[in-house]
């Protein structure tokens, strides 16, 4: 006998939640419809064309996440033909139906802006009556103008609106994923928003592992928050208490990898400044796992220490910027995870419409970091881990293991669960990597202090956060037994 088994959503639909509350509030609408174009995204993906989105087909889960439903009237895209019936709900049809034109993801899009205007304004885009008259507003009206409708909302979003409600096909988004990365940007930085990793700014080029001291001193030196960050940790107790106020003795002393770590560390606490908590200890968590991945380097056969501390600073990019510009979709990530017993990675697909490390890929090119650094973003492959080839694989790999050893000993505050979960990591990792229990103990060691000692330096210090106990004080107490 055949069967379907469906997803229980513990919720209402959309249309319920506008006739109980009206408009959303314009941040929420955002949300909720970039998460309606990702699921819609993964049917064009998959050659399927939805053709009834609507108000009553997306349904709202309890916290909040909008699931896409009712696949009666779907198709495959190459199957599609010229309809003219009015299949779907009228509303919120495309125009090229009634001119006996196909169907396609086209057509879905023409849904959203409608379903947009509705989330903003609390009424419908087409409110006549009769089904004639609504028929010759979707043929002949002009593109959304929110400002005309009376809507106060960003030119952006606006403008999103207006491309995606054009009659003309062609000049519409051609599916759900180009009109969810135009509605996100709205949200995540810009090169124009984001000097210090922007390709234009000269800080940039201290990812270049090559750049000489002399390089250096010119790059940083037309940077005066990096020219005071480097002179400071120069004259810090850790270096001694000689006063030195000439970067380029300042550089000499610390020595290039050092520098290196210290601008690199700087530019991100730029971009993610005057922070939430959770966003302070998600970036505790990454610096203690660049200091990790360096300390792991020489093990894993790796040189250059810099190049180690980078990727492992910048592997969890996504999840940073997840937390920093889309604090409801990671609280809804984390929900789910918790209550599905799964991780935050594997949740963050179905509420960003996309894993963590492909929007921190996608972030990463706009700031032209290097495809090292790029790779270095995927977490550790499921299943059985082969040994990497050349040395950028094999940095890549570095920087995931220490992501994963941070984030079990932040997370895990079970003393067996977090044993377990590190020895069933060590398992793994040691098919690939030449890491022994006695090498990652000595790395944990290592890092504990520094990650202690730079804490306060780079403002991450949290005298009250189990996550800087868990990483600082948890190693050095192993240590000492």
């Amino acid at each position: 006998m055949h069967y379907l088994v469906f997803e229980y959503i513990d919720g209402e639909s959309l249309r319920a939640r506008l006739q109980r509350l009206g408009a959303m509030p314009f941040a929420e609408a955002v949300i909720v419809m970039s998460q309606i174009l990702a699921g819609v995204a993964y049917l064009h993906a998959n050659e399927i064309v939805h053709r009834d989105l609507s108000p009553n087909n997306i349904l709202l889960t309890r916290d909040g996440v909008p699931k896409v439903t009712d696949f009666g009237l779907s198709v495959l895209k190459h199957g599609q033909s010229a309809d003219k019936r009015l299949i779907g709900t009228l509303r919120y049809r495309a125009p090229e139906p009634f001119g006996g034109e196909p169907c396609g993801p086209h057509s879905d899009l023409f849904a959203h802006p409608t379903l947009f205007f509705e989330m903003l304004s609390g009424r419908r885009l087409f409110d006549d009556s009769a089904p004639d008259a609504i028929i010759q507003r979707i043929l002949h009206d002009p593109p959304i103008d929110p400002a005309a409708a009376g809507i106060n909302i960003d030119a952006k979003v606006a403008d999103v609106l207006a491309t995606a409600s054009q009659r003309s096909p062609t000049r519409r988004y051609p599916d759900a994923r180009a009109m969810k990365k135009a509605l996100d940007a709205y949200r995540l930085p810009r090169a124009d928003a984001t000097p210090a990793l922007a390709a234009t700014h000269s800080t940039v080029a201290f990812l270049d592992s090559l750049a000489p001291a002399s390089r250096l001193v010119n790059i940083i030196g037309k940077d005066l928050t990096l020219t005071q960050r480097v002179l400071t940790m120069a004259n810090s107790a850790m270096y001694g208490k000689t006063a030195i106020v000439a970067l380029p003795r300042a550089i000499a002393m610390l020595g290039l990898e050092q520098v290196r770590m210290c601008v690199t560390r700087a530019l991100l606490e730029r971009e993610f400044e005057l922070g939430t908590p959770i966003l302070r200890e998600a970036q505790l968590q990454s610096f203690h796992s660049a200091v990790l991945t360096r300390a792991l380097a020489p093990v894993c056969g790796l040189a250059n220490g810099a190049d180690a501390f980078t990727c492992g600073l910048f592997h969890q990019l996504g999840r940073t910027l997840t937390i920093h510009y889309f604090p409801n979709e990671y609280a809804q990530i984390c929900s789910r995870a918790t209550r599905l017993g799964t991780t935050e990675s594997e949740q963050s697909p179905s509420v960003l419409g996309m894993p963590y490390h492909e929007l921190g890929g996608g972030i990463g090119t706009l700031w032209k970091l290097s495809d090292t650094i790029i790779g270095a973003m995927h977490p550790l492959p499921d299943g059985h881990i082969t040994e990497p080839g050349a040395e950028p694989a094999r940095l890549q790999l570095c920087a995931a293991f220490g992501n994963a050893l941070t984030r079990n000993l932040a997370t895990l505050f079970d003393p067996l669960e977090r044993e377990t979960a590190i020895a069933l990591l060590l398992v793994r990792g040691s098919t690939a990597l030449p890491l022994t229990r006695c090498a990652v103990a000595a790395a944990l060691m290592q890092a504990a202090p520094l990650t202690h000692q730079y804490a306060r330096l780079l403002k991450l210090a949290c005298d009250k956060s189990a996550v800087m106990r868990q990483l600082v004080e948890l190693p050095a107490m192993a240590g000492a037994a």
